[in-house]
């Protein structure tokens, strides 16, 4: 990622100052801080009955670099300005054409941005969404294949992304809405969705 050289309010270039007990960029004309570069990234985890009854999950193959052939859960990076049970569900129908629709927040990866990480700091969230409709389709581009997969199958695809299979089994072994669920959206605070986890009756603790 490119460095931030010039204050993007006043293009002035910008200089360091102390600020939060630390060095930070910020410009000394208009006392614009840089804080960093932050991107969040969501996967879904698209779980599907065979006819048999056995589970399966929606799959990608990435067709351009970084990892090329590569395997891995659709989804990708959340617009600044969508609520990320949207951007979860927009992923999975661009990348493969199904419709599915978020249930619970099974997981999450923080990355920090820099020599021990990727070239931002990133919060990449895996969620688990229940399947509506539709058959994986790709462009044969931007996405090589995509399809829906059994956990035994997925021991042969060659190239399957770790962080991905990890999420998978989350899914597998754990209770649809075990996991940290999404509220109605806000409707008081515009851009605003609350995750909480499910009520349970406090009197088990007493």
């Amino acid at each position: 990622m490119a460095k931030m050289n010039f204050c993007p309010q006043c293009a002035a270039p910008l200089s360091t100052k102390m600020d939060g007990g630390r060095e930070r960029k910020a410009c000394p004309e208009c006392n614009f801080i840089h804080f960093g570069d932050f991107s969040i990234g969501c996967a879904g985890v698209v779980l599907r009955k065979r006819d048999d009854g056995e589970l399966t999950a929606l799959l990608i193959q990435r067709g351009h670099n970084p990892f090329a052939g590569s395997w891995q859960l659709p989804g990708g990076y959340a617009e600044h300005d969508e609520l990320l049970t949207v951007a979860v569900a927009r992923e999975v129908e661009e990348e493969t054409g199904v419709i599915a629709t978020v249930r619970d927040l099974v997981a999450f990866r923080h990355s920090v941005g820099g020599a021990d990480g990727g070239p931002s700091t990133n919060v990449y969230m895996i969620f688990r969404l229940d399947y509506v409709s539709g058959d994986p389709i790709f462009d044969g581009d931007e996405i090589a294949h995509a399809g829906f997969y059994s956990f035994d199958e997925m021991a042969g695809i060659d190239k399957l992304q770790a962080l991905s299979r990890w999420g998978i089994e989350l899914a597998l072994r754990t209770k649809p809405d075990s996991g940290i669920s999404p509220e109605s959206p806000d409707k008081t605070r515009k851009g605003w969705q609350l995750f909480a986890l499910e009520d349970i009756d406090i009197a088990q603790f007493s």
